[in-house]
Protein backbone atom coordinates (compact mmCIF):
# COMPACT_ATOMS: atom_id res chain seq x y z
CA UNK A 1 0.00 0.00 0.00
CA UNK A 2 2.92 2.28 0.96
CA UNK A 3 4.44 1.90 -2.99
CA UNK A 4 0.86 2.58 -3.78
CA UNK A 5 0.07 5.58 -1.86
CA UNK A 6 3.66 6.66 -3.25
CA UNK A 7 2.30 6.38 -7.23
CA UNK A 8 -0.70 9.19 -6.24
CA UNK A 9 1.43 11.23 -4.61
CA UNK A 10 4.05 11.05 -7.57
CA UNK A 11 1.23 11.37 -10.41
CA UNK A 12 -0.23 14.33 -8.22
CA UNK A 13 2.83 16.37 -8.41
CA UNK A 14 3.38 15.45 -12.23
CA UNK A 15 -0.27 16.48 -13.05
CA UNK A 16 0.40 19.68 -10.83
CA UNK A 17 3.40 20.19 -13.38
CA UNK A 18 1.31 20.61 -16.76
CA UNK A 19 -1.94 21.97 -14.77
CA UNK A 20 -0.58 24.54 -12.62
CA UNK A 21 -3.15 26.92 -12.42
CA UNK A 22 -6.21 24.41 -12.23
CA UNK A 23 -7.77 25.18 -8.93
CA UNK A 24 -10.38 23.86 -7.28
CA UNK A 25 -13.32 26.31 -5.43
CA UNK A 26 -13.14 27.13 -1.98
CA UNK A 27 -15.63 25.42 0.29
CA UNK A 28 -19.32 26.63 -0.23
CA UNK A 29 -21.69 27.32 2.62
CA UNK A 30 -23.88 24.10 3.52
CA UNK A 31 -27.61 25.16 3.20
CA UNK A 32 -29.29 22.05 5.41
CA UNK A 33 -28.61 19.91 8.40
CA UNK A 34 -28.33 16.36 6.88
CA UNK A 35 -25.50 17.44 4.88
CA UNK A 36 -24.05 18.99 8.28
CA UNK A 37 -24.72 15.73 9.43
CA UNK A 38 -22.98 13.72 6.98
CA UNK A 39 -20.17 16.30 6.70
CA UNK A 40 -19.27 16.07 10.42
CA UNK A 41 -19.73 12.01 10.90
CA UNK A 42 -17.07 11.74 8.08
CA UNK A 43 -14.35 14.59 9.42
CA UNK A 44 -14.61 13.09 12.65
CA UNK A 45 -14.49 9.53 11.75
CA UNK A 46 -11.25 10.42 9.86
CA UNK A 47 -9.82 12.23 12.47
CA UNK A 48 -10.06 8.77 14.88
CA UNK A 49 -8.77 6.50 11.85
CA UNK A 50 -5.98 9.16 11.67
CA UNK A 51 -5.40 8.90 15.35
CA UNK A 52 -6.02 5.41 16.23
CA UNK A 53 -5.75 4.04 12.47
CA UNK A 54 -7.36 0.07 12.26
CA UNK A 55 -8.11 0.06 15.89
CA UNK A 56 -11.42 2.92 15.32
CA UNK A 57 -12.92 0.40 13.34
CA UNK A 58 -14.81 -1.89 16.04
CA UNK A 59 -15.87 1.63 17.47
CA UNK A 60 -17.66 2.37 13.76
CA UNK A 61 -19.39 -1.09 14.47
CA UNK A 62 -20.91 -0.30 17.46
CA UNK A 63 -25.31 -0.04 16.96
CA UNK A 64 -27.00 2.99 18.45
CA UNK A 65 -23.64 4.83 18.48
CA UNK A 66 -23.22 8.34 16.35
CA UNK A 67 -21.37 5.73 13.76
CA UNK A 68 -24.00 3.82 13.61
CA UNK A 69 -27.96 4.28 14.08
CA UNK A 70 -30.94 4.45 11.82
CA UNK A 71 -29.84 5.08 8.27
CA UNK A 72 -26.55 5.94 8.80
CA UNK A 73 -23.30 3.98 9.19
CA UNK A 74 -19.54 4.85 8.57
CA UNK A 75 -17.97 2.61 5.64
CA UNK A 76 -14.19 2.53 4.86
CA UNK A 77 -12.57 0.94 1.59
CA UNK A 78 -8.74 1.09 -0.09
CA UNK A 79 -7.71 2.84 -2.55
CA UNK A 80 -7.43 -0.61 -4.43
CA UNK A 81 -11.47 -0.70 -3.74
CA UNK A 82 -10.97 -3.41 -1.33
CA UNK A 83 -14.17 -3.07 1.79
CA UNK A 84 -12.83 -2.94 5.13
CA UNK A 85 -15.47 -1.79 6.77
CA UNK A 86 -19.69 -2.05 5.86
CA UNK A 87 -21.84 -2.66 9.19
CA UNK A 88 -25.16 -2.25 6.86
CA UNK A 89 -23.66 -4.71 4.48
CA UNK A 90 -21.52 -6.74 6.05
CA UNK A 91 -21.07 -9.31 3.22
CA UNK A 92 -19.22 -6.66 0.82
CA UNK A 93 -16.96 -6.62 3.59
CA UNK A 94 -12.92 -8.41 3.11
CA UNK A 95 -13.66 -8.72 -1.07
CA UNK A 96 -12.24 -6.39 -3.97
CA UNK A 97 -15.54 -4.69 -4.84
CA UNK A 98 -13.86 -2.78 -7.55
CA UNK A 99 -16.31 -3.34 -10.51
CA UNK A 100 -19.54 -3.31 -7.81
CA UNK A 101 -22.17 -1.59 -9.54
CA UNK A 102 -25.20 0.47 -7.75
CA UNK A 103 -29.17 -0.52 -8.64
CA UNK A 104 -28.73 1.55 -12.02
CA UNK A 105 -25.52 0.39 -13.21
CA UNK A 106 -22.36 2.93 -11.68
CA UNK A 107 -19.72 1.70 -10.52
CA UNK A 108 -19.78 3.82 -7.42
CA UNK A 109 -17.20 2.70 -5.51
CA UNK A 110 -14.36 3.02 -8.50
CA UNK A 111 -16.11 6.60 -7.96
CA UNK A 112 -15.11 6.69 -4.62
CA UNK A 113 -11.63 6.13 -5.76
CA UNK A 114 -11.26 8.79 -8.42
CA UNK A 115 -12.77 11.16 -5.80
CA UNK A 116 -10.32 11.07 -3.46
CA UNK A 117 -7.21 10.51 -5.87
CA UNK A 118 -7.93 11.58 -9.26
CA UNK A 119 -7.91 15.41 -9.15
CA UNK A 120 -4.35 17.31 -7.58
CA UNK A 121 -5.00 18.27 -4.05
CA UNK A 122 -8.52 17.24 -3.63
CA UNK A 123 -8.54 14.30 -1.39
CA UNK A 124 -12.41 14.41 -0.45
CA UNK A 125 -15.84 14.96 -2.39
CA UNK A 126 -18.95 13.90 -2.76
CA UNK A 127 -20.78 11.18 -4.64
CA UNK A 128 -24.48 10.30 -5.86
CA UNK A 129 -25.63 6.93 -6.77
CA UNK A 130 -28.55 4.49 -5.94
CA UNK A 131 -28.29 2.25 -3.63
CA UNK A 132 -30.09 0.17 -0.58
CA UNK A 133 -31.46 1.68 2.91
CA UNK A 134 -30.33 -0.74 5.96
CA UNK A 135 -32.79 -3.52 6.08
CA UNK A 136 -34.46 -2.66 2.45
CA UNK A 137 -34.20 -4.40 -0.50
CA UNK A 138 -35.74 -0.91 -2.18
CA UNK A 139 -33.27 1.35 -3.68
CA UNK A 140 -33.08 4.97 -3.29
CA UNK A 141 -30.66 7.52 -4.40
CA UNK A 142 -27.85 8.29 -1.86
CA UNK A 143 -25.67 11.17 -1.37
CA UNK A 144 -22.07 10.45 0.44
CA UNK A 145 -19.11 12.30 1.58
CA UNK A 146 -15.90 10.63 1.19
CA UNK A 147 -12.49 11.39 2.51
CA UNK A 148 -8.78 9.90 2.11
CA UNK A 149 -6.98 9.77 5.17
CA UNK A 150 -3.93 7.77 6.40
CA UNK A 151 -3.79 5.55 9.77
CA UNK A 152 -0.71 5.70 11.76
CA UNK A 153 0.38 2.10 10.11
CA UNK A 154 1.03 4.49 6.65
CA UNK A 155 -2.18 2.61 5.09
CA UNK A 156 -4.54 5.01 3.44
CA UNK A 157 -8.32 4.41 3.81
CA UNK A 158 -10.82 6.02 2.35
CA UNK A 159 -13.59 7.36 5.12
CA UNK A 160 -17.24 7.93 3.95
CA UNK A 161 -20.70 8.17 5.15
CA UNK A 162 -24.03 9.29 3.46
CA UNK A 163 -27.63 10.06 3.78
CA UNK A 164 -30.69 8.69 1.56
CA UNK A 165 -32.74 11.54 -0.86
CA UNK A 166 -30.42 14.18 0.14
CA UNK A 167 -31.52 17.60 -0.53
CA UNK A 168 -29.49 19.60 -3.29
CA UNK A 169 -27.02 21.56 -1.86
CA UNK A 170 -24.34 24.34 -3.80
CA UNK A 171 -21.74 22.65 -2.53
CA UNK A 172 -22.41 19.30 -4.75
CA UNK A 173 -22.95 21.52 -7.82
CA UNK A 174 -19.40 23.07 -7.67
CA UNK A 175 -17.53 19.75 -6.36
CA UNK A 176 -19.09 17.99 -10.09
CA UNK A 177 -18.29 21.38 -12.25
CA UNK A 178 -15.06 21.80 -10.41
CA UNK A 179 -13.97 17.80 -11.76
CA UNK A 180 -15.31 18.36 -14.97
CA UNK A 181 -13.45 21.38 -15.22
CA UNK A 182 -10.31 19.68 -14.59
CA UNK A 183 -11.18 16.71 -17.22
CA UNK A 184 -11.88 19.02 -19.80
CA UNK A 185 -8.79 21.17 -18.85
CA UNK A 186 -6.33 17.93 -19.24
CA UNK A 187 -8.32 15.96 -21.77
CA UNK A 188 -9.83 18.47 -24.00
CA UNK A 189 -12.69 17.62 -26.25
CA UNK A 190 -11.62 13.73 -25.64
CA UNK A 191 -13.46 14.67 -21.62
CA UNK A 192 -16.86 15.03 -23.54
CA UNK A 193 -18.18 11.38 -23.76
CA UNK A 194 -17.49 11.02 -19.96
CA UNK A 195 -19.36 13.74 -19.35
CA UNK A 196 -22.32 12.55 -21.86
CA UNK A 197 -22.65 9.25 -19.81
CA UNK A 198 -25.98 8.63 -18.33
CA UNK A 199 -24.54 6.17 -16.23
CA UNK A 200 -21.35 8.21 -15.27
CA UNK A 201 -20.75 10.42 -11.94
CA UNK A 202 -21.95 13.65 -14.09
CA UNK A 203 -25.28 12.78 -14.03
CA UNK A 204 -27.82 11.62 -11.61
CA UNK A 205 -31.59 13.08 -10.87
CA UNK A 206 -31.85 16.80 -12.45
CA UNK A 207 -28.16 17.46 -12.36
CA UNK A 208 -25.71 17.03 -15.56
CA UNK A 209 -23.02 19.02 -16.97
CA UNK A 210 -22.91 21.44 -19.82
CA UNK A 211 -20.18 22.68 -21.46
CA UNK A 212 -20.41 25.74 -24.31
CA UNK A 213 -17.41 26.93 -25.63
CA UNK A 214 -16.44 30.55 -26.68
CA UNK A 215 -17.91 31.24 -29.64
CA UNK A 216 -21.49 29.87 -27.66
CA UNK A 217 -21.49 26.63 -29.27
CA UNK A 218 -23.38 23.70 -27.08
CA UNK A 219 -20.81 21.41 -26.93
CA UNK A 220 -21.81 18.88 -24.07
CA UNK A 221 -25.59 18.82 -23.08
CA UNK A 222 -26.79 14.81 -21.64
CA UNK A 223 -30.39 16.48 -20.91
CA UNK A 224 -31.22 18.23 -23.83
CA UNK A 225 -28.76 17.09 -26.51
CA UNK A 226 -31.18 19.08 -29.49
CA UNK A 227 -28.80 21.84 -28.70
CA UNK A 228 -25.41 20.15 -29.11
CA UNK A 229 -23.62 21.26 -32.13
CA UNK A 230 -25.75 24.45 -32.13
CA UNK A 231 -24.52 28.21 -31.39
CA UNK A 232 -27.17 29.09 -28.52
CA UNK A 233 -26.10 32.60 -27.75
CA UNK A 234 -30.00 33.79 -28.92
CA UNK A 235 -31.34 31.53 -26.35
CA UNK A 236 -33.61 32.96 -23.98
CA UNK A 237 -35.14 31.20 -20.88
CA UNK A 238 -38.90 31.55 -19.94
CA UNK A 239 -38.45 35.51 -18.21
CA UNK A 240 -36.55 36.22 -21.62
CA UNK A 241 -32.64 36.27 -20.27
CA UNK A 242 -30.25 35.45 -22.63
CA UNK A 243 -28.49 33.53 -20.18
CA UNK A 244 -26.04 31.80 -22.21
CA UNK A 245 -24.76 35.64 -23.40
CA UNK A 246 -24.73 36.38 -19.64
CA UNK A 247 -23.24 33.14 -18.42
CA UNK A 248 -20.27 34.28 -21.09
CA UNK A 249 -20.20 38.22 -20.45
CA UNK A 250 -19.48 37.00 -16.46
CA UNK A 251 -16.78 34.67 -17.16
CA UNK A 252 -15.03 37.37 -19.46
CA UNK A 253 -13.96 39.28 -15.98
CA UNK A 254 -13.92 36.36 -13.47
CA UNK A 255 -13.12 32.60 -14.03
CA UNK A 256 -16.31 31.45 -12.16
CA UNK A 257 -19.50 32.45 -10.74
CA UNK A 258 -23.29 31.81 -9.97
CA UNK A 259 -25.95 32.54 -12.55
CA UNK A 260 -29.70 32.32 -11.88
CA UNK A 261 -32.40 31.43 -14.58
CA UNK A 262 -35.31 29.78 -15.57
CA UNK A 263 -35.26 26.71 -17.56
CA UNK A 264 -36.83 22.92 -18.03
CA UNK A 265 -35.64 20.19 -15.35
CA UNK A 266 -34.43 17.27 -17.45
CA UNK A 267 -37.08 15.05 -18.88
CA UNK A 268 -39.89 18.10 -18.38
CA UNK A 269 -41.02 20.74 -20.42
CA UNK A 270 -42.11 23.13 -17.41
CA UNK A 271 -39.70 25.64 -16.67
CA UNK A 272 -38.05 26.03 -12.69
CA UNK A 273 -35.83 28.34 -11.31
CA UNK A 274 -32.24 27.24 -11.70
CA UNK A 275 -28.96 28.15 -10.02
CA UNK A 276 -26.07 27.67 -12.09
CA UNK A 277 -22.35 27.56 -11.27
CA UNK A 278 -19.93 28.06 -14.12
CA UNK A 279 -16.37 27.80 -14.61
CA UNK A 280 -13.96 28.78 -17.59
CA UNK A 281 -11.42 26.68 -18.53
CA UNK A 282 -8.79 26.40 -21.25
CA UNK A 283 -7.31 23.41 -23.02
CA UNK A 284 -4.21 24.61 -25.43
CA UNK A 285 -5.98 27.34 -27.38
CA UNK A 286 -9.76 26.19 -26.72
CA UNK A 287 -11.96 28.55 -24.31
CA UNK A 288 -14.93 26.22 -22.65
CA UNK A 289 -17.20 27.25 -20.25
CA UNK A 290 -18.64 24.32 -17.89
CA UNK A 291 -21.42 24.65 -16.23
CA UNK A 292 -24.37 22.48 -13.83
CA UNK A 293 -26.76 24.31 -11.82
CA UNK A 294 -29.48 23.26 -8.81
CA UNK A 295 -33.35 23.76 -9.54
CA UNK A 296 -34.74 25.97 -6.83
CA UNK A 297 -38.24 24.23 -6.44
Amino acid sequence: MGKLSSTFALASIILSLFFPLFLFSQPTDIMYPETKQVLSIVNEASQVVAQKGEAAFAEFRKKGSKWLHNDTYVFVIDTQGNVILNPARPELEGKNQLNLKDAVGKPFIKWFIKEVTDYPGKAQGWSHYVWFKPGQEIASWKTSFIKYVKAPSGKGYIVGSGLYEMRPEKAFVVDIVDEAAYLVSKEGRDAFAILRDKRGEFNYLTTYVFVVDSKGIDLVNPAFPQHEGKNVLALKDSKGRFFIKDMIAMLAVRDSGWITYSWPKPRTTQPSDKETYVKKVKNGNDVFYIGSGIYLE
